[in-house]
């Protein structure tokens, strides 16, 4: 579930003091006081009543009853009784739509059940965030449970109605079968504490303090390790948990894979191949568990009607996976900081950052041409994956700038842990910004290449259609004919606005389905050698296009679900299968390569989503590219990278940023942001679900 503890019958929600102080005004001077009305809201406890529909005697027992469904079945029930529902402009909206609102907003997923009720509207919405229930169910609580009730105003009873109808569906099982985890599920791990930490400085990150911090704490709780072993399934957790577990794992083993490939890089640099070799190979290993606990992933996703028992194999093998990964990199992360322990040589390290950072901000004014020429020669939309790059990599290097900084005033403390610390951030800084600027040089070759891939596709897919013309009595046949017609149609077009690099995915697409279709059609021998020349002509571009996607995630992992990362991580292997089987099966290579690309267009989608929404949450960071802002440590670009994320930084930097890190005389011992750390690195989450409403 979204959260592990609400406090049973815990104090209320009133309405803020200023609210009624201004009530009271407006009624003592006769003027007539409307109807609150209630945007969509993070539901904190069990039961947020502001206008006190219920007493206290009731919102008591109502605490009780969800904890016991919470108990008994695993699901977590929230109730909102409110005046009126509103959008974030104060329109008038319906319960359903209030209800998915506030659920994103709660960053609720798998296991999650809202009930919304506007009293005086009369209106309310019902919610299976995690859709664990069928429509059908849902439409019974709905209108056996629920709606009665509240049109008696009982609306004490109707909490308990629909307390009493999601545990007797529940017992039933869903009658699709299985309990699927939403695309945009916010599954961010918790930090294991020694991360930031309570040794970080306040005044250090003072900007987080101001806009973030609130919000940080607010969507963070209580989760279950990230490396844990599958529980006992005799006394385990229920389906949604389990489902929940595995998610958070994934998304925790996925940063300590990148995090580590990014150390391992800079230690190549540094020490050589020789010294590195066994981290090296804990690092491969760790690669192909990832590879194995994301391709169970994305079968769980793709066939959600697995038998319990299948789906609970599976989790446990993911969180076995997860956790002999997280085990074996931790060891090893442990041992190359020994390795790699700069305290010696501070000083001259934090020069050499000082110089990296200097030579890779002298290639900004070379980045603004090239974007500027990108924008003049293709559309906006074709610049997804690089448009922002420029703004984000300065503010990585102003960030690195301020870390470079901080490590200095350590060392004139004789703080040499924290200034490594600083030191390790400005160069994990460094390599992001270096790594966005790289992206913007290439990305004016993929587009032109695009290009006169769109025409070669072009003219591939009409010769398939002039194939099957004798065929287009055949409905099939005249579906993917239609299909194929309409990718050309967009294809054309994209460059008039449109993203060529997404209108040539779905040329492919259409030719790979018109192909399968006319397979038996044509002559073996013709068919084998054109699908093994539309391969070549196809593969190089994909491969690069997955590359670019997959470094797109890596740079803005701080934001991005593990949806978006079990697709990209599926597409690549897919991808890395199809190059293995070309040779012997290029039909089935090809199959792989459709699939994998059209994975990473999903994940380049979900992944921009679930950083659009992390921004548009953003609090008191203001916008997160805005201009104008003075020089320093940028916490958006810091954790937007996950440079400063509880599974990123906490297993690189042991006695770094936590513990020994900016604690003591570095950076206010025991102040900072507390004892834990920033926890999963990222906000947002929600999404998805079944949603349904009425008036009563």
């Amino acid at each position: 579930m979204s959260r592990s503890t609400h406090r049973a019958g815990a104090g209320r929600h009133r309405r803020p003091r200023h609210v009624l102080v201004a009530a009271l005004a407006l009624a003592a001077s006769g003027v007539a006081v409307p109807a609150a009305a209630e945007e969509p809201t993070y539901l904190e406890d069990a039961v947020f009543d502001p206008v006190d529909a219920l007493t206290d005697a009731e919102e008591q027992s109502a605490a009780e009853q969800i904890e016991t469904l919470r108990e008994e079945t695993g699901l977590q029930l929230f109730v909102a009784y409110v005046d009126t529902f509103t959008d974030t402009s104060g329109s008038t909206i319906d319960g359903r739509e209030w209800a998915e609102l506030t659920s994103q907003e709660s960053g609720m997923g798998a296991g999650d059940l809202v009930l919304a009720v506007a009293v005086d509207q009369r209106a309310y919405g019902l919610g299976d965030i995690g859709e664990t229930l069928s429509d059908a169910q849902l439409q019974t609580i709905r209108l056996e449970d629920v709606e009665p009730r509240l049109a008696q105003d009982d609306w004490a009873g109707a909490i308990e109605g629909a307390v009493d109808g999601f545990a007797r569906e529940y017992e039933q099982g869903p009658s699709s079968g299985g309990v699927s985890v939403p695309d945009g599920e916010d599954v961010y791990p918790q930090s294991s504490g020694s991360g930031l930490g309570g040794a970080f400085p306040l005044l250090f990150f003072a900007p987080l303090a101001i806009g973030g911090v609130a919000m940080v704490v607010q969507r963070v709780r209580r989760r279950p390790d990230p490396g844990a072993k599958a529980p006992d399934r005799a006394q385990g957790p229920s389906l949604p948990e389990l489902h929940r577990q595995a998610s958070e794992a994934l998304v925790g083993m996925d940063d300590a894979v990148r995090s580590a490939g990014e150390e391992l890089d800079f230690a190549r640099a540094q020490f050589g191949e020789q010294q590195t070799q066994a981290f090296s190979a804990a690092l491969e290993r760790a690669r192909a568990a990832a590879r194995e606990a994301f391709a169970l992933r994305q079968q769980l996703d793709d066939d959600s009607e697995e038998a319990e028992s299948v789906q609970r194999g599976m989790l446990g093998r993911i969180l076995e996976l997860t956790g002999q990964s997280r085990q074996e990199l931790d060891a090893q992360t442990e041992e190359f900081a020994r390795l790699r322990s700069l305290q010696d040589r501070a000083p001259q390290f934090l020069a050499e950052l000082e110089t990296r950072a200097r030579e890779t901000r002298d290639r900004l004014p070379v980045a603004e041409q090239e974007l500027s020429g990108l924008r003049a020669r293709h559309p906006e939309q074709a610049l997804a994956t690089v448009r922002a790059n420029l703004e984000r990599s300065t503010n990585l290097l102003d960030s690195a700038d301020g870390f470079v900084t901080a490590g200095r005033q350590s060392l004139e403390r004789d703080d040499r842990a924290s200034a490594v610390a600083a030191a390790r951030a400005a160069e994990e800084s460094i390599g992001q910004a270096a790594a966005l600027l790289d992206q913007v040089a290439e990305a004016d070759a993929q587009l032109r290449g695009a290009d006169e891939a769109i025409a070669e596709g072009i003219a591939s897919l009409s010769a398939d259609l002039q194939d099957a013309r004798p065929h287009g009595g055949e409905p099939t046949i005249a579906q993917a004919v239609q299909r194929a017609r309409a990718a050309i149609e967009q294809a054309q077009g994209s460059g008039r606005g449109g993203d060529p690099l997404r209108a040539l995915a779905e040329l492919d697409a259409a030719e790979h389905a018109l192909d399968a279709l006319l397979e038996p059609l044509r002559e073996a021998d013709r068919h084998q050698a054109k699908l093994r020349g539309d391969f070549e002509a196809r593969v190089s571009r994909v491969g690069a296009r997955l590359r670019s996607i997959d470094q797109t995630v890596s740079t803005a992992r701080g934001a991005v679900n593990s949806s978006a990362r079990t697709r990209i991580s599926e597409a690549l292997r897919l991808y890395d299968d199809a190059v293995t089987r070309a040779s012997e099966s290029p039909t089935a290579a090809m199959d792989l390569l459709t699939r994998a690309e059209q994975l990473g267009e999903r994940a380049l989608t979900e992944a921009q989503r679930d950083t659009d929404h992390w921004g548009s949450g953003s609090g008191g960071f203001g916008s997160p590219y805005s201009r104008g802002r003075s020089r320093g440590i940028d916490p958006w670009s810091v954790i937007l990278g996950g440079i400063l994320s509880g599974a990123g930084s906490s297993h690189r930097h042991r006695g770094g940023w936590g513990g020994g890190g900016f604690s003591g005389g570095g950076f206010g011992g025991g102040g900072g942001f507390g004892g834990g750390s920033f926890g999963g690195g990222g906000f947002g989450g929600g999404g998805g679900g079944n949603f349904s409403g009425g008036r009563f």
